[in-house]
């Protein structure tokens, strides 16, 4: 979507735009009703909004589509995987409209587990500087997948700064925008993310444990 949406907007040429609206079509999908006719109903109870919100788009353009929601969550949640989709809300029926966090409506990410290879480490910063800021990762063909720098327990950050201490610099593989040190290192580690970039990078991703 992120791809199609570039190509449709950077083009200039008309003909070409008609061809890539044909070709990636955009929808709007509305979830919610903030505001009907002038009347704030973010008040109102998530169902009766949702009431509010189909009537409301009843004859509208195919590009404005109504999200619909349902109480069935195993088969919500095998759709989200087969998509490969970020998650669900998990909402309160009887919830307002909810401007920030809340445990009215709680978000149920689809995480995806996967190891790679440490290949070095950037500075640490802060309380972090004793030990490293995080580990740069690539896969098993050596492709740079991204840096991990979340997740590490304090116990993880001790015993990955002693591997570090004791393995080797190399000449960096690749560049990752910033500086960093290579090292020759025996050191797997799996890894949690919601999805990659189109480049391979990961989005997101958490340290989940050394991979023995």
């Amino acid at each position: 979507m992120l791809l199609s949406g570039k190509r449709r907007c950077a083009t200039q040429d008309w003909i070409k735009q008609y061809a890539l609206r044909r070709q990636y079509p955009i929808t709007a999908e509305a979830f919610d009703v903030m505001e009907l006719y002038g009347l704030d109903v973010t008040r109102q109870p998530y169902l009766a909004r949702k009431k509010l919100l189909f009537e409301l788009l009843e004859g509208a353009p195919t590009e404005i589509q109504y999200t619909p929601y349902t109480f069935e969550l195993e088969k919500a949640w095998e759709d989200v995987k087969r998509r490969e989709a970020e998650g669900l809300i998990l909402k309160n029926i009887n919830s307002g409209y909810q401007f920030d966090r809340s445990y009215q409506w709680l978000k149920l990410k689809n995480w995806k587990y996967e190891i790679y290879r440490a290949i070095g480490y950037t500075r640490g910063t802060n309380s972090r500087s004793p030990f490293f800021g995080s580990l740069v990762l690539a896969d098993d063909n050596g492709k740079f997948k991204g840096c991990v720098g979340s997740g590490f327990s304090d116990w993880d950050l001790r015993k990955i700064k002693d591997i570090l201490s004791d393995s080797p610099r190399v000449t960096p593989p690749f560049d990752i925008g910033e500086g960093y040190v290579a090292l020759d290192l025996n050191l797997r580690v799996r890894v949690k993310f919601y999805k990659s970039t189109v480049n391979g990078v990961l989005r997101f991703p958490v340290f989940d444990g050394i991979a023995e």
